[in-house]
């Protein structure tokens, strides 16, 4: 069984669910922008994206690295900002590149900002097709194309491979 095909979304909403109502009965924190209680009661499409982007990037959104109590849901604009404490890795473990290839084919941004000792916190927001800069954004293959464009495969960063001599 994989992650791919899950609905992390629904697991997040009832996770999002239970901290409420833990947190219902403790005393209201200062920062009302974090945690459960910032939490929409209904995850919006952009959240329901992001969470099967964490959940497919974490192996599953109940094993995902993310510090759920310090999630920023407002005063992000239309974002959202989650609290992430594991590594991020091209290839072997290829949770960067899911999480990179994931954003381009929602067409969301996401950026990756310092958070703390050993955390990073992933800022994300919606973005569209569109013609304005600040809020378009490309999809993967837009994404290809430019980078391709930048650097051809003749560019000195491309790997190529060594021939051996033949002498």
């Amino acid at each position: 069984m994989g992650y791919d095909n899950m609905d992390h979304a629904k697991w997040a909403q009832s996770n999002i669910a239970a901290g409420k109502r833990i947190v219902a009965k403790k005393k209201r924190r200062k920062d009302n922008t974090r945690g459960f209680a910032a939490a929409p009661d209904e995850l919006s499409p952009f959240h329901c994206k992001v969470m099967t982007i964490l959940g497919i990037v974490g192996g599953g959104i109940y094993n995902a690295p993310i510090v759920w109590d310090k999630i920023q849901w407002k005063d992000v604009g239309r974002g959202i900002i989650v609290p992430w404490w594991g590594n991020l890795s091209t290839f072997d473990f290829r949770n960067l590149t899911d999480l990179v290839l994931l954003c381009h084919a929602s067409r969301i941004r996401c950026s990756i900002h310092p958070h703390g000792f050993r955390h990073v916190a992933l800022m994300f927001h919606p973005r569209d097709d569109g013609d304005d800069t600040c809020s378009r954004h490309p999809d993967i293959s837009e994404a290809v194309n430019r980078f391709n464009a930048r650097f051809p495969a003749d560019h000195h960063i491309r790997f190529q491979k060594e021939v051996a001599d033949a002498a």
